[in-house]
């Protein structure tokens, strides 16, 4: 509200910003949470090993690691600030994009546009909810890297795949009475619907 346009194009450059951090902090707390730090494993596996905690595994980086990624963030701000500054019509256009692009009003555009703006919303909610439910209650979506993300209904899917991988997984039962439906073509006929008098097949 009583916003100039220069205005409003500096609060979606930093909402923007603010959005394409917030989807690669979800990505390293995925990775992290999933148990995958090579590089943190290798540079204290003979003293210890990095938790799959993200907020533990914070705490384990020395303080080199903070003073690079500090380091390496001010560098950022610096170049997209002072050296390589976006257009003033477009101030979100870091890599320049304003230049290649032919129609901005071309519909896939801005249809990714839009997708981009969409994504960053949800990203800054999700890192938030991650580091808060973390906070609070220990729980740091560590099923990220298991299957069904943890869920032990999908045991007995996956060890039935692990005893005949050419056959599909269980279908749902019938309401009908008919007993389990499964995929005719990798189970016998017999298999197919069981009534309570005897059997197809």
């Amino acid at each position: 509200k009583n916003k100039t346009e220069k205005e409003m194009l500096e609060l979606r450059a930093i909402e923007l910003k603010h959005g394409r951090v917030a989807m690669l902090a979800c990505l390293g707390w995925f990775h992290a949470a999933a148990g995958w730090h090579p590089v943190g494993d290798f540079y204290i596996g003979e003293y210890d090993i990095i938790d799959d905690n993200p907020l533990i595994s914070l705490t384990q980086l020395p303080i080199g690691g903070i003073f690079q990624v500090v380091f390496t963030i001010m560098v950022l701000e610096w170049l997209t600030t002072y050296v390589t500054k976006p257009p003033e019509e477009r101030p979100w256009d870091l890599l320049g994009w304003t230049d290649v692009i032919a129609d901005e009003e071309y519909p896939p555009w801005k249809e990714r546009q839009l997708q981009e703006v969409n994504n960053g919303r949800l990203a800054m909610m999700g890192i938030v909810g991650l580091i808060v439910q973390d906070s609070l209650f220990g729980e740091y979506f560590k099923g990220i890297g298991q299957l069904c993300f943890g869920n032990p209904a999908c045991e007995e899917i996956k060890n039935k795949f692990l005893e005949n991988p050419m056959a599909g997984p269980p279908m749902p039962v019938n309401p009908f009475g008919l007993g389990a439906f499964t995929y005719p073509a990798l189970y016998p006929a017999v298999e197919v619907a069981q009534f309570p008098g005897g059997s197809l097949g």
